[in-house]
């Protein structure tokens, strides 16, 4: 009687159904999700979520079922759930972006994450707004950064970009704990100012998030005396594979992923781009400019115990150019090629007080530039590897120490040659190798409303033998009504490369640059969702190097040629200082993003040959405006704005009236400002195993003639200069499409 009442109860439930109750919230910020598509699979039943991100679903069959989530902006979702005839409740967390589902929900303190506490200006940019920023022609996580508060770029074609007035060469870029200078598919030369391109070897795909440290952070990697960029690639997923396909009119590229061992105690990621970039450059400027590349990513990670992970990441790209070679006589050809592969892999141990790693790299990067008659006008190679260690330990509950050790080997070589009076002239071949050992030394300090945080980072170079202590302070103070007040102050250095002090283009003497950082930001929360910030800061520079006699320039009213052998002299002092505005939102639904504007100075004074000048990269007035808005699950919306005064033209030019023509000083002349905004849809189509997601974007909307830097032709007789800048991408119109299953 009882197993007949028990069985009739089972089939009762299972016509009826049972009451399927969740809350789908984000994975890192656990905020409430709205418009979400819940809909379980092989079934009719679907919903959406309302604005606290919960959903209903009603006569859900009992049993083993797979729940189909999906909204645009984040990572489709296929869960498996065990619904039994009591009915059940769930919380569902998506990653944004092209991540896949995870299990893991932290809730943050608050929606803007913060890569480092007490640092006063910076910025993570998660996976979804990394889709949004990167643009649809080059599929470049750079090209995101660019649009950050604060951040400088006025090149369509190149990745690079500058930080307060400090050039891309003083940025310390990092990937997975590792400084990782040449993840740039670019044409390697001594020369800054080429008519070339550059893309970073990193598929947006696989990241993370890109945080920036705009100034006055923690100095755990070193050796650079500007902002820092850190690259972290996620990990695959773990219930399941998954793969991705997308293709746009420039780009094809492919992600796959999926769980280690039966027991999934680990996962793998692959990736693959194939660039279609020379189609479209070679409509620019008459084809005169072509570039094209591919590359590959992978990332694996597995838990030995509860405690121990091993991880392994790998990159690999090379690059192909095609350009004008404005510094030969006759405008001869060159193919540049451009080669790189970086090997990472770790061990880390973690408990709840105590967090210990083990890491090694291995980089090598080869390089070319060869004119159409076969002769190399570049080339070169570096080899890099290096081990560091690095250790967290909370003493108290308001201590925590931290403290790394590294140590780097590496080996370069360049040769560089050039045409002269129709012979090849030597100009600069070196081989040298060199190793840098370095540590450093925090303390996080908690107390009440306060935070602080002292370090020191000790390094020696043997290049040199200069060894160099940076300190470094940053403090927090959260006040009433939601405000707080962040500070900084410390010393960051940056040894002198190889060719500054080996080689026919050496320095005389060298020792390490210097900046002395001060940062100052003042933030208020309106609400949840809603920040405004404004900093202040200041950063005077020694020891800078440059090549003076590299210029062609006016000297008592005569044409003094430039020398293409010149020397690097370290003679620059100078300053940058500025103020940083900045409104930012982040919302779960609705509108998201950020109004920033920038004012800043940068000047230089060689006191050794009496000049003082703008620097190359003061922009005294920056606008970078980025907005998203999700209509629905399945379309959003977004717009991104840079607009700046722009920066000189470096070198010794003037204008006299619509004359252009050389003169005695450095950097009078100006590019004309710089204005581009881009428009992208997303629009996806959802099946009962799969996602499409339609793409198109509008790059340069308003088709302004936005023109950047190219050494330019002279006339020896009336001192005239043309050619001194190329026009760039006009309105561009682009479409794509990405495959989830």
């Amino acid at each position: 009687m009882t197993i007949t009442i028990l069985a009739l109860a089972f089939l009762i439930g299972q016509a009826g159904g049972a009451t399927l109750k969740g809350r789908v919230v984000d994975s890192v910020t656990g905020a409430s999700l709205q418009w979400v598509l819940v809909a379980v699979e092989e079934t009719d039943l679907a919903t959406h979520t309302d604005a606290n991100g919960t959903f209903v679903l009603g006569n859900v069959p009992v049993g083993r079922r797979k729940l189909f989530v999906s909204v645009v902006g984040y990572g489709l979702a296929r869960r498996d759930v065990e619904v039994p005839a009591s009915g059940l409740e769930l919380t569902i967390p998506l990653s944004e972006g092209t991540a896949a589902y995870t299990e893991t929900v932290v809730v943050a303190a608050d929606r803007f994450v913060a890569a480092e506490p007490a640092v006063p200006s910076q910025q993570v940019l998660g996976s979804a707004d990394l889709q949004n920023l990167r643009g649809v022609l080059a599929d470049d996580p750079l090209r995101a950064v660019q649009v950050m508060p604060g951040v400088a770029a006025a090149d369509d074609l190149r990745s690079e970009f500058t930080v307060r007035g400090s050039g891309f060469a003083h940025v310390n870029m990092t990937v997975d704990g590792f400084a990782a200078p040449h993840i740039l598919h670019t044409v390697r030369a001594i020369e800054d100012y080429s008519g070339s391109g550059s893309v970073a070897m990193i598929n947006s795909d696989v990241l993370q998030d890109v945080a920036l440290l705009s100034g006055g952070y923690p100095q755990r990697y070193g050796n650079r005396t500007g902002a820092e960029i850190d690259f972290r690639l996620r990990e695959g997923s773990r219930d399941r594979t998954h793969a991705r396909l997308a293709v746009s009119g420039t780009n094809a590229s492919a992600v796959a992923e999926g769980p280690l061992g039966g027991a999934k105690r680990g996962s793998w990621l692959v990736s693959a781009r194939q660039s279609y970039l020379d189609l479209i450059t070679k409509q620019i400027d008459d084809g005169t400019f072509q570039f094209g590349f591919t590359d590959a990513q992978a990332k694996a990670a597995y838990d030995l115990s509860p405690h121990q992970r091993i991880t392994t990441t790998f990159l690999a790209g090379r690059s192909r150019a095609l350009d004008h070679s404005s510094e030969s006589e006759n405008e001869d050809r060159f193919v540049g090629r451009n080669a790189s592969a970086l090997l990472m892999t770790g061990w880390s141990f973690a408990q709840p007080r105590t967090l210990v790693s083990v890491r090694a790299l291995a980089a090598h990067n080869t390089f070319s530039n060869t004119a159409s008659d076969g002769a190399r006008l570049d080339e070169g190679f570096d080899r890099q590897a290096a081990v560091r260690i690095d250790t967290g330990i909370a003493a108290a509950r308001h201590v925590y120490l931290e403290a790394g050790a590294q140590s780097e080997w590496t080996t370069e070589h360049r040769m560089r040659q050039r045409a002269s009076a129709g012979r090849y002239r030597l100009i600069n071949d070196f081989t040298g190798d060199g190793s840098r050992r370095g540590g450093y030394l925090q303390a996080r300090l908690s107390a009440g409303l306060m935070t602080v945080v002292p370090g020191v980072r000790a390094d020696r170079w043997s290049l040199t033998g200069d060894r160099t202590i940076s300190p470094w302070l940053q403090a927090q103070l959260a006040l009433p009504a939601s405000v707080i007040v962040r500070g900084a102050a410390g010393r960051y250095q940056q040894f002198p490369a190889f060719e500054q002090v080996i080689g026919s283009l050496a320095s005389s003497s060298t020792r390490p640059q210097r900046a002395d950082q001060f940062d100052l930001a003042v933030e208020q929360r309106l609400g949840e969702d809603l920040r405004w910030q404004i900093a202040v800061y200041h950063r005077e520079e020694q020891g800078y190097f440059r090549r003076p006699l590299a210029d062609t320039r006016i000297v008592n009213n005569r044409l003094v040629r430039g020398d293409r052998g010149a020397r690097f002299e370290q003679s620059l002092e100078g300053f940058a200082r500025g103020v940083e505005l900045l409104f930012h939102r982040k919302s779960a639904g609705g509108l998201s993003g950020w109004i920033s504007y920038a004012y800043g100075r940068n000047r230089y004074t060689d006191g050794s040959r009496g000049e003082s000048f703008y620097g190359d990269n003061d922009q005294r007035h920056t606008f970078n405006v980025y907005g998203f808005f999700r209509k629905s699950d399945r379309v959003s919306f977004s717009a991104k704005a840079r607009i700046g005064s722009n920066v000189p033209a470096p070198g010794y030019y003037e204008a006299n009236g619509d004359v252009l023509t050389l003169s005695s000083r450095r950097n009078e002349l100006r590019l004309p400002s710089y204005s581009r905004i881009d428009l992208r849809a997303n629009r996806t189509f959802n099946w009962s195993r799969s996602r499409m997601t339609l793409f198109v974007e509008v790059i340069n909307l308003f088709n302004r003639d936005n023109v950047r830097f190219v050494p330019p032709r002279v006339n020896a007789s009336t001192h005239q200069v043309s050619r001194i800048f190329e026009q760039m991408v006009p309105i561009l119109p682009s479409a794509g499409v990405l495959i989830e299953f």
